[in-house]
């Protein structure tokens, strides 16, 4: 009998492992991306002058791919559910809250202050905080 070598069973237990848990690691995945390119966002909203150039067209560039994860994650999320596993809801309503707050705090400078304009990434802003909103809605509802 010809046994395995062990390379060949190392990468037969890591595709197992991948084909088991994939939804898991996407969703843990989709998370932190999410969480970051917040945090991104409301550092380069607010600090954009004290930042390299590159930075805010990075984080806008950014922002249709953070959109499309937003849906997957939510899809992921739907999923995990059937399965019967608990997610815990205070994420998404914390991140949804999270990003209303953000909404409300950068209009309030925009219009108040002289120092934040009308700009790309105000605009982002507005569209990413508008579609978790609307996201977070729609898992309000199912």
């Amino acid at each position: 009998m010809r046994e395995e070598p062990l390379l060949e069973r190392v990468q037969t237990a890591l595709k197992q492992y991948l084909r088991d848990n994939l939804v898991d690691l996407l969703y843990y995945a989709l998370s932190i991306f999410t969480y970051l390119y917040l945090a991104a966002i409301v550092l380069v909203f607010f600090f954009e002058r004290q930042l390299p150039r590159s930075i805010p067209y990075i984080v806008d560039t950014l922002s249709e791919p953070y959109l499309g994860a937003l849906g997957v994650y939510v899809v992921v999320k739907e999923i995990e559910r059937r399965r019967g596993r608990q997610i815990r809801r205070r994420w998404g309503e914390l991140f949804a809250h999270i990003w209303i707050m953000f909404l409300i705090t950068a209009s309030a400078a925009v219009y108040f202050s002289e120092y934040y304009h009308l700009s790309p990434i105000y605009q982002t802003v507005v569209t990413n905080a508008l579609a978790a909103l609307i996201i977070r809605i729609g898992t309000i509802i199912k």
